[in-house]
């Protein structure tokens, strides 16, 4: 950002307009002269105050840009032949959204094209405020190819239980500027994501006790479990009886040997793989013998 276009956006009259984008160079004095003065002339005082002792910096600036627009120039200089500075206002905010919609569409449409720079494409269209509907056609384009990409690879790290926290962000925010469908469907994926995680974390803690030898359900599977009861899809579903087969049935078969003959109450450990059998109608013809002998000390736990 150049000299004068630092200083107007901290004045906040960058909000004008003034004709001294990045793009627009400068004809000569009159040009740079013109523009300046009639935003000094339509500033707030508590700006004008701030500008003017800038005014040779700022035409310094302008002069001396070499990538030239003439149309960009014509259209400044109309503005600042307003007489009225609420004409004024108006027309370079006209101008200011004119500049906006050229710089998105080529950024977007470079975006669908080669792929690349999708993430500043999809920041433009996600915090600007764009007025003209073919942009917005094409920031729509943008956000579902965006969409079916994030959704693939979150897929991928639901099933592989990786943290997709910072990419649910990215895609629920997306997915918000299209539809509330998209963002029903976002929000979704994202639970799944989260209870992949959880589900991973259960599997690995309760393969890790039945390798060590150690009879206990780790807490993590519980957690797992409740997560997963609370969503309807079928990876869900399917994920629900293998997190309950790798905590409940593999584990149960080495805990229920271990203490339904010698316990008195209905053990802990015992307990909660009873209870999720049968909750989960889980079946293992080396495990329901055991389930039936456990019958006389935790039934009342079902």
């Amino acid at each position: 950002m150049n000299t004068f276009n630092r200083m107007f956006f901290a004045t906040g009259l960058v909000a004008f307009g003034l004709g001294m984008s990045s793009t627009s160079g400068c004809g000569g004095g009159d040009y740079c002269s013109t523009v300046f003065n009639k935003a000094v002339e339509c500033a707030s005082p508590e700006e004008k105050a701030l500008v003017e002792g800038l005014k040779d910096l700022v035409m310094k600036d302008c002069r001396e840009k070499k990538d030239r627009d003439p149309e960009e120039e014509k259209a400044d200089l109309e503005c600042a032949k307003k007489s009225a500075c609420d004409e004024y206002k108006k027309c370079q905010q006209e101008l200011s959204d004119k500049k906006q919609a050229i710089r998105i569409k080529k950024e977007v449409e470079g975006a669908l094209k080669t792929g690349e720079k999708m993430e500043d494409a999809l920041s433009s269209c996600k915090y600007s405020d764009i007025k003209d509907e073919e942009v917005k056609k094409l920031c729509a384009d943008l956000f579902k190819k965006s969409i079916d990409a994030a959704t693939k690879e979150l897929e991928g790290i639901r099933d592989s239980g990786g943290d997709g926290l910072s990419k649910c962000f990215d895609l629920q925010a997306t997915a918000e500027k299209v539809s509330p469908e998209e963002k029903t469907k976002a929000d979704a994926l994202c639970k799944e994501v989260e209870a992949g995680k959880r589900a991973k974390e259960a599997l690995d803690e309760a393969k890790k006790n039945l390798d060590g030898g150690t009879n206990e359900v780790p807490f993590q599977c519980s957690m797992a479990v409740e997560d997963l009861e609370k969503l309807t899809s079928d990876w869900a579903k399917n994920k629900l009886q293998e997190v309950a087969k790798g905590c409940y049935v593999d584990l149960g078969k080495k805990i229920l040997p271990a203490q339904v003959d010698k316990m008195v109450i209905c053990e802990y450990q015992v307990e909660q793989v009873y209870k999720a059998v049968k909750k989960y109608n889980l079946k293992d013809a080396e495990l329901d013998g055991w389930i039936t002998k456990a019958d006389a000390k935790c039934a009342g736990s079902k």
